[in-house]
């Protein structure tokens, strides 16, 4: 089809910056609906559609036969009415005709049991028969739809390794995994060595006699013998290994894309670690991060979290969010979901605009009435009436283009989280205080101590550009490689500041302990070494001490009861040796004066060390301080928990959005010289947010202020 023909062009002005819309499945229609539904979306106000990613049998209903015709049809009426299509490769669902001729592309679980065509992603991602086929979908249609004007970006794929089909273990990916060892390690006998394989007499004459692991951390995922204990390093090597052969397997339809096709291509994530993928390296061949996000919407707050991790994986870019939630009623698994507060889809959709998202596209726009799916939560219901979450999508639509002019202003990124996925991997493969302790939560604890005292934080990974921080935060940062701990140092000696938590550089790549004094490579740069530890449980919290002011009033003044503060350790105890300073000590049991936070000089920058957990108004206290003393950009909004502060800028304006998500109307207190963003009025010193409302106050960079 020529796309290139006359009256084949884009809509008329500028391009929408934030593209808005739903999940569509054409080809589930009779052609009464099609027509039906195709008014309401033209009438909606959504500037963008995704479709495809389930529709092999229609695309290629016979070996070598392809249609595309009847997606073409929609996207060209869609795109004459100012709506672009997110075009998706149907390589999830690979149709009967495939699986009856080439049954051995079937997935294999850790159970060694194969999955049988009827769901989803019932494929071996490295078997060079399904790559084959995939690419040759993925490269016909991307030819068929070349020149198309409304195509405006791609998905590979759907949700790569969900539903537990990351960790394929047919007899195809272990002979890859082999071959992916001998690249890692050059020799068995180097294997013996850096994994400790003399253990339990495991140590092995050649890579071939190294069997895949029985156990898995994949969710959803069963393990067929429960009490079987398997070297962490063969362990983690799987993980590292079965992650980017999803990459590799994903950079093969990238490429054939690229051939036809100039538009933004990606794939759908599923939050940080619900898959087991690392995001950062498989983001890498990619021209956005993507992912799909099901919050809660009644009485709830949106995790921002995700959106943080979301705009650090490209250093910053915009980032799409493929898949969000819609409304409520039945679900996937036959439980259900309450339906969203009035207002709360709006909130919900500009919330993730102000944490950088470019695209935003509900699932779905209309429920299933069959398969898996039926009856599932959608903008309109199975009758194809629009109602409330409808009517709220068209305000939405309109109130976005207001906030267009938001597209180039910035956040202050000068402080980050690092949230790393071998740390990921390595404790969930052998975990610490289970279940107590959850690496990707603790890692979103902090990112949210930061926004609660205003303090709009990136996400990065240890192996990121660190250089535009002036605070890093490392939280349990348990796998740490000799070159990683050297960057930590470079950081530190440089003028950083970091913090560092209990478990830090405990473990080396090879998912193997280090034998010298914790934390391992970085006693010089923390001035603290570890002597002791123990996880903290129901029953032996001990309370320390903490002083709570910046480090020079910390170090300088006398101790007085309005920088002193008493709290009680959780999750993980460390107690604290060395020539460091003493922020916090214990003050019972036998613990009593023995230092569990530290800080310290190491060239030109700061280094703390924070032995343990501390309660939520400690640990606000105390990363006060410190973001202070680094001179980190704060916003200073008075307001209550649940009540979400985003902070962007550009050269001459600070943007405060505000989000209620309590389950009232409530207050805040606002600085001086600030004014309501869409209206241009000036805004009172105290203003009142609805029930899941927002506020977004303007005020020049240059007027009076107190950051602190």
């Amino acid at each position: 089809m020529d796309w290139r023909g006359a009256g084949r062009t884009r809509r008329a002005g500028k391009e929408d910056w934030m593209k808005y819309g739903v999940s569509y499945y054409p080809e589930h229609k009779t052609a009464d609906e099609l027509e039906a539904d195709l008014v309401l979306l033209k009438q909606s106000g959504i500037n963008t559609v995704r479709m495809g990613e389930f529709a092999w049998c229609r695309m290629e209903p016979h070996e070598g036969q392809f249609d595309f015709e009847w997606l073409a049809k929609v996207v060209e009426e869609l795109g004459r009415a100012g709506i672009g299509t997110v075009l998706c490769t149907p390589t999830a669902c690979p149709p009967s005709w495939l699986i009856k001729k080439h049954p051995d592309i079937l997935y294999m679980d850790n159970r060694r049991i194969r999955r049988p065509f009827g769901g989803r992603r019932h494929y071996c991602y490295n078997n060079g028969t399904y790559r084959k086929y995939s690419v040759r979908i993925a490269e016909k249609l991307a030819g068929f739809f070349e020149g198309n004007p409304y195509i405006t970006g791609v998905q590979i794929d759907n949700e790569p390794a969900q539903e537990g089909t990351g960790r394929c273990c047919c007899p195809v990916c272990e002979e890859k995994f082999h071959d992916y060892l001998r690249r890692e390690y050059g020799n068995i006998a180097e294997f013996n060595v850096r994994s400790g394989s003399i253990f339990w007499s495991q140590e092995y004459g050649d890579f071939d006699e190294i069997p895949l692991p029985v156990n898995t951390i994949e969710t959803g995922a069963q393990n067929l013998i429960e009490a079987y204990y398997e070297n962490p390093t063969v362990r983690l090597a799987f993980e590292r290994f079965c992650s980017d052969s999803q990459k590799e397997y994903q950079d093969l339809q990238a490429a054939a894309l690229r051939r036809y096709l100039h538009v933004p291509i990606t794939t759908n994530g599923t939050g940080l670690a619900t898959n087991s993928i690392d995001y950062y390296d498989s983001s890498e061949n990619l021209d956005r991060y993507a992912f799909d996000f099901y919050p809660g919407l009644r009485d709830a707050k949106v995790d921002s979290f995700p959106y943080a991790f979301a705009r650090g994986i490209k250093n910053g870019a915009p980032f799409w969010v493929l898949e969000f939630m819609s409304g409520g009623g039945h679900k996937l698994g036959g439980t259900g979901r309450v339906q969203p507060n009035p207002g709360a889809l709006k909130q919900a959709v500009v919330q993730s605009m102000a944490h950088g998202g470019e695209m935003m596209l509900h699932f779905q726009f209309r429920t299933y009435p069959f398969g898996a799916e039926q009856l599932n939560y959608a903008i309109v219901d199975m009758d194809g009436i629009p109602r409330r979450r409808y009517r709220e999508m068209q305000e939405t639509a309109a109130l976005l283009k207001k906030l267009e002019p938001l597209e180039k202003t910035v956040f202050p990124g000068e402080a980050a989280v690092c949230f790393d996925y071998d740390c990921h991997w390595a404790l969930r493969i052998k975990p610490v205080n289970d279940p107590a302790f959850h690496y990707v939560e603790y890692c979103g604890k902090l990112y949210h101590d930061l926004e609660n005292i205003g303090v709009t934080a990136d996400v990065a990974a240890l192996k990121s550009d660190w250089s535009r921080y002036k605070v890093v935060i490392l939280p349990a940062a348990i796998v740490m490689s000799r070159e990683e701990q050297e960057k930590v140092k470079r950081f530190v000696e440089l003028g950083g500041t970091v913090i560092a938590t209990f478990l830090t550089s405990v473990k080396n790549r090879d998912n193997v302990g280090y034998t010298t004094s914790l934390p391992a490579g970085l006693t010089e740069v923390f001035g603290s070494i570890v002597e002791e530890v123990e996880p903290v449980m129901e029953g032996n919290h001990t309370k320390l001490m903490m002083r709570t002011e910046s480090y020079e009033a910390l170090c300088h003044m006398d101790e007085t009861e309005d920088n002193l503060m008493v709290t009680t350790d959780g999750l993980w105890s460390e107690l604290l040796g060395g020539v460091s300073e003493t922020l916090g000590s214990y003050t019972e049991d036998y613990k009593e004066g023995a230092k569990v936070v530290s800080a310290f000089t190491c060239g030109k920058g700061r280094a703390y060390y924070v032995g343990t957990d501390l309660e939520p108004e400690a640990y606000r206290a105390f990363l006060k301080g410190v973001m202070k003393e680094a001179g980190v950009h704060r916003s200073v909004v008075e307001r209550e928990p649940g009540v979400e502060l985003v902070t962007r800028m550009d050269e001459e304006q600070e943007y405060l959005f505000l989000f209620n998500f309590t389950e009232r109307e409530t207050e805040v207190k606002l600085p001086p010289d600030c004014r309501d963003y869409l209206t241009g009025k000036p805004l009172d010193e105290k203003c009142r947010i609805e029930r899941n409302g927002m506020l977004i106050a303007a005020r020049s960079k240059t007027a009076e202020r107190k950051a602190w």
